[in-house]
């Protein structure tokens, strides 16, 4: 047929489909199968629902933190170096409006445009986020930001083309002409843009390291020979690293590079952030890592524990913005779906 077959990991969840065989025999007594597609949107449903809830969830986390330790945000904005007494009081209070208000916009059910009034909340929380905590020059954390960005992007651009306006072709013209379709478009080619950022950072880290270990590599054999090993698979890592990250800018094969993308921060999220850990540890005190302006603070294990798992759900709401675009997709400005969304074959006929 005329339909195009999608290569991509939303083969996993668009492939589900409900199906009723029933014998059909003609009249040579052959019998054969046949296969009524159902409703494959569930599953779909079900995927976009579990990718929406991921990307705001450190944005839920840190309201309900707000309200749970406010004191504690209150010394947050002193150590920040906000001055102003009024500030460290109105300052959480508005990261609790914000945060709260935008993410259930989001995640519940709501008809209209009040889900992407939430993605506007948020891109623009996320833009003031690091100026707040004084973290705009941590640069793992501004571009883990703007990843999440990225996938809100991805997600209001999902929402534009919902509005009934714009699935209503113009007269004259199909539905890709449509303004509205247009700037979703755009919308969403720049979300592919910001959600490798976090990625990219990490292979340029990556280089950095690896260009000390070739210059230990020179130096010393004995060097050389026990780093061998390790400077060969953090050249292949940044190789692959670099490659996805392009296929995803440019839109291609991106649903494959993005599932393969959020798995590696699914097991990132686990591994250096077990914020679990630290809640049951025996250990009093630790050093604080990895906050721009708090190096070398000592803090108790419930503090550590706090910022372990902000950085936790953080790192979880980038794979949300990775599975926004697994689900949703490049859009037409992409190298995969330039002349439309790819769709799958609901029955066995349309292959």
């Amino acid at each position: 047929g005329s339909q195009k077959k999608n290569g991509g990991p939303s083969a996993v969840v668009k492939a589900t489909v409900t199906t009723s065989r029933r014998p059909c025999c003609s009249t040579q007594s052959v019998c054969r199968e046949e296969t009524q597609p159902g409703t494959q949107s569930i599953k779909l449903e079900r995927f976009q629902a579990v990718a929406k809830v991921l990307i705001v969830t450190t944005f839920m986390e840190d309201a309900m933190r707000v309200i749970l330790t406010f004191s504690v945000q209150q010394k947050s904005m002193v150590i920040a170096g906000w001055q102003n007494p009024f500030l460290h009081t109105a300052l959480p209070i508005l990261s609790l409006i914000i945060q709260f208000t935008g993410g259930l916009l989001i995640a519940l059910p709501s008809a209209g445009r009040r889900p992407e009034a939430g993605c506007y909340l948020l891109i623009a929380w996320c833009l003031w986020h690091p100026f707040m905590y004084r973290q705009q020059q941590n640069w793992e954390f501004v571009l883990e930001t703007l990843t999440i960005q990225g996938g809100l992007l991805i997600l209001l651009s999902h929402f534009m083309l919902l509005r009934p306006d714009a699935k209503q072709p113009l007269l004259g013209g199909s539905k890709v002409d449509n303004p509205i379709h247009k700037r979703a478009n755009q919308l969403q080619a720049f979300g592919r843009m910001l959600i490798v950022a976090i990625f990219l950072y990490y292979a340029f880290q990556k280089v950095h390291t690896y260009t000390q270990r070739m210059h230990h590599f020179g130096l010393s054999n004995q060097q050389a020979e026990t780093a061998w090993g390790t400077i060969m698979i953090e050249g292949i890592v940044i190789v692959v690293l670099l490659y996805m990250c392009s296929l995803v800018i440019i839109g291609m094969k991106s649903r494959w590079c993005a599932l393969a993308l959020a798995l590696m921060m699914f097991v990132t999220a686990c591994y250096f952030h077990p914020f679990w850990i630290y809640m049951i540890s025996s250990k009093e005190t630790y050093d604080l890592e990895g906050v721009a302006g708090m190096e070398g603070y000592t803090v108790d294990a419930f503090t550590m524990a706090d910022h372990q798992r902000y950085f936790f759900f953080q790192t979880m709401s980038t794979v949300g913005a990775l599975l926004l675009l697994v689900v949703h997709g490049p859009g037409n400005l992409s190298v995969d779906e330039h002349n439309g969304p790819m769709q799958l074959p609901t029955a066995k006929g349309d292959a």
